[in-house]
């Protein structure tokens, strides 16, 4: 294949991987605490060849020895920006949002632990049993700090957020004593190692027991002393930190840039056409 051609087909495909993550941003400008994903792109394999074919006709030449031929572009990185989204006030009591970027809600599923900034629960019965489950939007289990699932009597009536980040649930019966439950708060110290996994949760690789021995998880007790940096409100939720002008912005100039690559092949067939149409 021509070298224009195939480093234009190549800049191509990665750049429709760029706009396919823009448009991800886009569908999500309204989900709950989700982070926004940026591409940064970088040379494919660039060769060099070094023989020069005449070398009386380098004299004076300025510019290095050897013609570079590169292979286009490709997308090096994809990082997840988590900086915090604005307070979406919502009003509803099973709705919560972690005051700090760093903080997620711990959450289990299928036996495995994740993470995830959408703090709006739901409560659903427990099989077999006259207990509720506070769970997410997906139907995964919230963790309290006891690394348990937070369940309580199915007879309650409210459930009140209190400042040192405790759920404190009453009942109908107002002799019955109220159940309180701290929040489980992961903080994890280096948020580029969160993996995306879909349904808005996150996953660490390797184990709970090795993140926390690396220092990189750390698992928060609002309950006990804290410096303050992390805190949970009720009745809000953090809004999704994508700027749709920004995320537009960007569109346009991937889009251009796509175009630009699609005329380079345009004008490549052009030159094969007329060089076939050379007669010696």
């Amino acid at each position: 294949m021509n070298i224009q051609m195939n480093t234009a087909s190549n800049t191509m495909g990665e750049l429709q991987k760029k706009i396919d993550l823009i448009a991800n941003n886009i569908a999500n400008v309204n989900t709950n605490g989700y982070k926004r994903q940026e591409a940064s792109f970088s040379d494919a394999l660039v060769q060099s060849i070094e023989k020069q074919v005449g070398p009386q006709n380098e004299i004076g030449r300025i510019t290095p020895y050897g013609l570079r031929i590169g292979a286009g572009a490709i997308l090096s990185q994809t990082a997840t920006r988590n900086e915090q989204g604005s307070i979406r006030q919502t009003d509803r009591p099973l709705d919560f949002m972690i005051q700090g970027e760093s903080a997620y809600f711990r959450v289990a599923s299928e036996d495995n632990t994740f993470y995830t900034k959408d703090g709006s629960f739901q409560v659903q019965p427990v099989l077999n049993s006259n207990q509720m489950s506070l769970v997410t939007a997906n139907g995964d289990a919230v963790l309290g700090a006891d690394n348990q699932p937070i369940v309580f009597d199915n007879d309650y009536d409210s459930i009140q957020l209190t400042g040192n980040g405790t759920l404190e649930i009453s009942y109908k019966d107002p002799n019955k004593q109220a159940t309180e439950i701290p929040l489980g708060i992961a903080q994890v110290n280096r948020p580029n190692s969160l993996e995306k996994i879909g349904g808005n949760l996150f996953r660490l690789t390797g184990t709970e027991a090795q993140q926390l021995a690396n220092g990189n998880l750390q698992l928060i007790d609002l309950s006990q002393p804290n410096d303050g940096s992390i805190s949970i409100k009720q009745g809000a939720l953090e809004a999704s930190n994508v700027e749709l002008t920004d995320e537009m912005t960007e569109l346009i100039a991937t889009q251009r840039l796509f175009q630009s690559q699609g005329r380079a092949i345009s004008y490549a067939d052009d030159m094969m056409g007329l060089v076939n149409t050379i007669k010696g």
